[in-house]
């Protein structure tokens, strides 16, 4: 028999790693990928597509609570 935490947890699927374009560097300062050119966050970027929180934490939302 599985452990009580086996039986119950949630299993996620992993995220494919998010690797920005060669232009932006990551300012371990400020915590964010800076464009080198112009200062402008990747984040904010029209062609940045892959939006997620910065530690790519996954949000489970009020509908699982209790699971």
């Amino acid at each position: 028999m599985k452990h009580i935490l086996f039986q119950k947890a949630l299993i996620y699927k992993k995220r494919n790693d998010v690797t920005p374009s060669s232009e932006f560097d990551y300012d371990h300062i400020l915590g964010a990928w800076v464009n080198n050119s112009d200062d402008s966050l990747l984040i904010s970027s029209p062609d940045f597509r892959a939006k997620t929180t910065k530690k790519q934490d996954v949000e489970t939302g009020e509908d699982q609570k209790g699971q």
